[in-house]
């Protein structure tokens, strides 16, 4: 009985180390060297190999005015890959959607990918919303 016991034991908490690092952002979601992450993953460090991608999705709402703009990336390490996509979560005039970057890792080292919410019309600033990640290319 009791190493049954014991076998749930460990089982639990190999379950509750790889949920917890999928929540963290630290395990890959997805497949084929795409790792993917969410505003959730605010402040997560991941590490990738050269070659890999990195995909992040942020909710925004464009016809305020306002968009997810990359204030700081060490494009020797992490290099933006295109203009980020936008998708409408709903049909309707000014529904809100989500924002998608691809970043490609093309050389080793750290960088510290920073975002921020702000208006066209104004510089980014302490005020504006902010997301950011860390980068490690191995």
């Amino acid at each position: 009985m009791e190493k049954r016991g014991a076998a749930w034991l460990i089982g639990g908490v190999v379950l509750v180390l790889a949920a917890s690092a999928l929540l963290l952002g630290l395990w890959p979601r997805g497949a084929g060297g795409v790792h993917l992450l969410f505003a959730h993953n605010d402040g997560a460090v991941i590490e990738v190999k050269v070659g890999e991608r990195v995909t992040l999705e942020l909710e925004g709402n464009p016809t305020t005015g306002y968009s997810w703009q990359i204030t700081e990336i060490d494009p020797a390490v992490l290099a933006p890959s295109g203009e980020p996509d936008y998708q409408s979560s709903s049909d309707a005039d000014g529904a809100g959607g989500v924002y998608t970057f691809r970043f490609d890792a093309v050389g080793a080292g750290e960088t510290e990918v920073v975002l921020q919410y702000f208006p066209s019309w104004q510089e980014p600033s302490d005020t504006a919303r902010v997301r950011s990640f860390t980068v490690r290319v191995g």
